[in-house]
């Protein structure tokens, strides 16, 4: 079969196109678009609608041309018929389905799933509005049976030259593993919080099969074998099934030697019943009845016709089930019948799932047990089990030492009835005060320990009554082993986490370079969810006078992210320090990209500002517009994406954009991870990000803690990072302060680099640093019955000369003479030449200082 039918052999169909007919765009993206590039060149279009490639529109070679270059997967439609096309990333999703599906109408290859992909598809073409779905199920037969599987997705319209509608962009993540891991974590929680409350032996297998109907998605059917009231293996339990189904028993020959040794009569049966988790009697052939009796016994986990165990195969079942062992303190009681779905292929995770449901049943016929060896004990005893129990749940969720520590001094409390519970490991400490009187020394000294026999801590316990200990104490060695393990996981996740950070923090700059007509600030914050670094970047760079402000976001996490920033960030900052311009230095920046042997995709805004001038110029590819804040009113510096992000179209050529800021203008540069909240859309995120940017302050980093203040406290899946720029005058600044001491914080901050971007020393900056704060802290100290509750501070720098002026309005009080404050302008005086003026209006306090050469 030929390339033209989607064939294998590479053949070139009669009505091809060559290369040289291709539109170039199209060409380049055929040659870079790996397998499916070269089947999408080598189709037979021309026998399709769709005519051949040199006919085809814009719209559609440029939406070939993005689907073939990018890492995601996608699948795109076009034509009334839906003829598929799709990149090489998007081939495992369908499984058998390639290449036959390529240039196909959809309805022929996603027959099975037309009836929900038909209408989305259509809805999309006719309304223009795109479709996003999380986790949208589908049933696909991409492997030669029905698979239930699950997506997240983005139905997107693609539009001619003339606004019409021909085409649907679809990009899927499937997101079936995590779905099915989702619901079987759910399922498996259920089971446990049902099997848990379980009080009485009888209704263990009820329980379970009541637990297990609630999840026929991934369990259609379950049979529960465990011993009855007279010692007798029998059904106790089953799920999926309806009471029609549940037919008169059958004597069981042959393996019957094998039910009997459990500890009960040859027949497997039970009490008639039709709802979940009721029984009845279900017939088992001999061959089945040998595979359960085996499994009961304590043999390994087994494979049995379906046929064997029902009269029917019920629909969406698969033809063998699964036979698991039920143990109790590690001794066999019974059996797990599990029914396998026909729409789910079994995957190891698939029947590590099932081990878990048996596990699970194994644990609370072991908790039955123990309830049931115990019961006459004290209360108080089994309230310590379920204690540890508990406690062995919290111990596991803590992330850190220290959360350890807490908890597991708190749970051990409890385990005990102890007055005070102290626990120690690599430096830390936590103790937990029950009330009461201790002893000197403790009651219960346990070491903690690593999986590999470590000591890592140490578990102290002081006790009233003696007894009480002792009777905890096996307990009380159980979680002191739980306490250990989670130390050792802990230790290992700090140590990561501050690899991690390290790496990340060496990646961006450690001091900001300042101009004079600029003032910049930033800052990072490193994902919350896991330790992996990102590839969230900023950079400022200072090319003759000027100030490049950039910031980027690399596609992934982890170490090769990372690396990939690393790359783009020198050569970005290479670029810039050759003189490019903005469009140009990404221009080139993708090109080097594009060329690299391990592709990667980012969006990255690169802005350079001429404070002398006032001239801004600035290129973006792809990343969300910065905020351009002019007093209350903040909007987007572009409306639009400027060009794709670097790495994703080669040959992209990016322009440079020219603006001017004026003085007291403040820009604004973010990632995404800012912006993306689960509770709000992008467009509601971003409404009110532009809304704390309003906020008022007196330095580009009062602007920073406003609009990462939201983020700051809560989990966050991606890195932020935050770069922001306000426009001076070239050499002097004016600031008015409310009369307040805490505000000299925000004049030291100004006032620093002021004199830093016009590279004054740093005995000069020092000593001007503590004149002027001084003169701020008398204006606000000493006026009395001021006309306005606030200072005005002015600082110019000229011919090597800087002139600072603090302003009051209202009569100075009388000084005491006493006490430091007394000595203020004897300070000031001493760091240089000081001008006194008091009038009406009020003081004003001049100080000149020659600069150091």
């Amino acid at each position: 079969m030929s390339l033209a039918q989607g064939g294998e052999d590479g053949e070139k169909p009669s009505g091809g196109m060559v290369q040289a007919e291709l539109p170039a765009l199209l060409s380049a993206a055929f040659e870079a678009g790996g397998e499916m590039g070269g089947r999408l060149r080598g189709f037979d279009w021309s026998a399709t609608p769709l005519g051949p490639p040199s006919e085809w529109s814009s719209a559609l070679v440029h939406a070939v041309g993005t689907m073939l270059s990018s890492r995601a997967q996608i699948v795109m439609f076009w034509g009334p018929e839906h003829r598929a096309f799709y990149n090489d990333v998007y081939r495992p999703t369908i499984g058998a389905k390639h290449p036959h599906a390529l240039g196909q109408p959809a309805r022929e290859h996603w027959v099975e799933t037309w009836d929900v992909l038909g209408p989305l598809l259509e809805s999309v073409r006719a309304t223009g509005e795109a479709y996003r779905g999380e986790d949208h199920p589908f049933v696909l037969d991409r492997h030669g049976f029905l698979e239930d599987v699950y997506f997240d997705v983005s139905y997107d319209p693609i539009r001619e030259a003339d606004g019409s509608i021909n085409g649907v962009f679809c990009i899927v993540n499937e997101t079936t593993g995590r779905v099915l891991g989702e619901r079987r974590l759910r399922a498996l929680a259920e089971l446990g919080a049902d099997l848990v409350e379980v009080a009485d032996g009888a209704e263990l297998g009820p329980a379970a099969a009541r637990a297990l109907d609630r999840h026929r998605a991934d369990v259609p059917f379950g049979l529960v074998y465990l011993p009855d009231s007279a010692g007798r293996l029998a059904l106790t339990g089953r799920s999926g099934l309806a009471a029609a189904e549940v037919t008169a028993a059958a004597e069981v020959t042959g393996a019957a030697e094998g039910l009997a040794a459990v500890g009960g009569p040859t027949a497997v049966d039970g009490p008639a019943g039709g709802g979940p988790g009721s029984v009845g009697p279900v017939p088992l052939g001999a061959p089945a009845a040998a595979v359960l009796a085996r499994v009961a016994r304590g043999g390994p986990a087994a494979a049995v016709d379906v046929a064997e165990l029902l009269p029917d195969v019920p629909e969406g079942v698969a033809r063998q089930a699964l036979v698991l062992p039920v143990t109790a303190a590690d001794e066999p009681v019974g059996a797990l019948v599990v029914g396998i779905s026909a729409r789910l292929p079994l995957t190891a995770e698939y029947r590590t799932f099932c081990d878990l449901v048996a596990a699970q049943l194994s644990r609370a016929a072991g908790r039955q047990r123990a309830y049931e060896q115990e019961r006459r004990l004290r209360g108080q005893t089994i309230r310590r089990l379920r204690a540890l129990a508990d406690a062995a749940v919290a111990v596991n969720t803590a992330r850190s030492t220290a959360e350890v520590l807490q908890v597991a001094a708190r749970h051990a409390l409890g385990l005990t009835g102890a007055v005070r519970v102290v626990v120690t490991a690599a430096g830390a400490r936590y103790e937990a005060d029950g009330g009461g009187t201790a002893a000197v020394e403790p009651s219960v000294v346990l070491p903690l320990t690593g999986t590999t026999g470590e000591q890592l801590g140490e578990l102290r316990v002081w006790a009233d009554d003696e007894g009480d200990v002792e009777s905890g104490r096996a307990a009380l060695a159980q979680f002191a082993r739980l306490i250990g393990v989670r130390l050792e996981n802990a230790q290992l996740y700090e140590a990561e986490h501050r690899i991690a950070s390290t790496l990340q923090h060496s990646l961006l700059p450690r001091s900001l370079p300042q101009v004079p007509g600029a003032v910049v600030a930033s800052r990072y914050l490193p994902s919350s969810a896991d330790a992996e670094v990102g590839g969230d970047w900023y950079d400022v760079i200072r090319p003759d006078g000027e100030l490049v402000l950039v910031i980027g976001d690399v596609v992934g996490k982890g170490v090769r992210a990372a690396a990939a920033m690393g790359q783009l960030r020198n050569a970005l900052r290479a670029y810039v320090l050759e003189g490019y311009d903005p469009g140009e230095a990404l221009t080139r920046l993708n090109r080097l990209v594009c060329s690299a042997e391990q592709l990667s995709f980012a969006t990255v805004v690169c802005l350079r500002f001429d404070p002398g001038a006032g001239r801004l110029r600035y290129a973006s590819a792809g990343h969300p517009s910065p905020l351009l804040i002019k007093g209350g009113d903040v909007t987007l510096l572009h409306d639009r994406a400027l060009g794709p992000p670097v790495g994703a179209i080669p040959a992209t050529t990016y322009r440079t954009v020219a603006d001017t800021l004026t003085t007291g203008t403040r820009l604004l540069l973010y990632t995404d991870g800012l912006i993306e909240d689960r509770q709000l859309g992008i467009d509601a995120a971003l409404g009110q990000l532009r809304e704390d940017a309003t906020q008022p302050g007196e330095h580009v980093s009062d602007l920073i803690d406003a609009v990462v203040a939201r983020v700051a406290v809560r989990p966050r899946r991606d890195d932020v990072a935050v770069l922001a720029l306000e426009a001076t005058e070239p050499h002097r600044f004016s600031l008015r302060l409310p009369a307040d001491p805490t505000r000299l914080s925000v004049l030291r901050k100004r006032l620093e680099d002021f004199l830093v971007a016009h590279r004054v020393g740093a005995t000069d900056v020092f000593d001007l640093t503590v004149a002027v704060s001084e003169a701020a802290a008398n204006a606000i100290e000493h006026p009395v019955e001021p006309a306005e509750p606030t200072i005005g501070v002015e600082v110019t720098v000229a011919d090597g000369e800087v002139v600072a002026t603090v302003r009051d309005s209202g009569r100075w009080r009388e000084p005491t003479g006493a006490g430091f404050r007394g000595r203020g302008l004897a300070l000031i005086r001493a760091l240089g030449e000081l001008t006194v003026s008091r009038s009406a209006e009020g003081t004003e306090v001049t100080l000149r200082r020659r600069l150091q050469d």
